[in-house]
């Protein structure tokens, strides 16, 4: 990585009214770094572009970083640790669990995890329903399932009170139509993401009270 994504970084963080430290940027292109090397050999990704990176990676997960919950978080499915790797490097002093079925893509993270020495992140290899973790306040997903697998699959993870926190492209209407009576959607919020032309939304369901 380069000045040239140093300053998209910087830009797209001015962008989304986000607090940014040299320290902050420096840590997430090492993780677009990391992310672009182990590609060539580990298929992390479908995206090889650095620019893109820094856009559909990097700044597409520090979009929510803003109206992010507080608490314990879970990424579930999170692949190359996508969105908690950016959010845990901002949000330094919340807990992340990143859980993912392929263990080449936790390996990644730990490896992550020890170059950046994020002291926050907890790596795990398992499938979601599968894990029986501590319970958390938020969970949280970018490309994992539709809403109602998401929901049934980490349902056992969220304490009563906690929220999910999904990252959808388009509005997602027939997959909260088809939420069942359990849950309910707290709110919806549409983000735009600097560099990237294209719909995001974030969907936060609480368990009906």
């Amino acid at each position: 990585m380069n000045n040239q994504h140093y300053d998209l970084l910087r830009r797209g963080a001015e962008k989304l009214s986000l607090p940014i430290t040299d320290k902050h940027i420096d840590q997430l292109l090492q993780f677009a770094e990391l992310i672009l090397k182990w590609n060539k050999t580990h298929n992390l990704t479908a995206i090889t572009d650095p620019d893109e990176v820094v856009s559909k990676h990097l700044l597409d997960s520090l979009s929510i970083c803003l109206a992010f919950p507080k608490g314990n978080a879970l990424d579930v499915g999170s692949g190359a640790g996508l969105p908690g790797i950016p959010l845990s490097i901002i949000n330094s002093h919340q807990n992340f669990t990143l859980v993912d079925s392929s263990l080449k893509r936790i390996t990644f993270i730990n490896e992550v995890k020890r170059k950046l020495a994020l002291t926050n992140v907890t790596a795990v290899h398992s499938r979601v329903e599968d894990f029986e973790g501590r319970d958390f306040n938020v969970i949280t997903s970018r490309a994992f399932s539709s809403l109602g697998t998401m929901l049934e699959q980490t349902k056992h993870l969220l304490v009563d009170d906690g929220c999910w926190f999904a990252m959808k492209g388009m509005f997602p209407t027939e997959e909260i139509n088809e939420i069942k009576d359990k849950f309910q959607v707290q709110k919806t919020i549409k983000i735009s993401v600097p560099g990237l032309n294209a719909e995001r939304h974030i969907i936060q369901i609480g368990r009906s009270t």
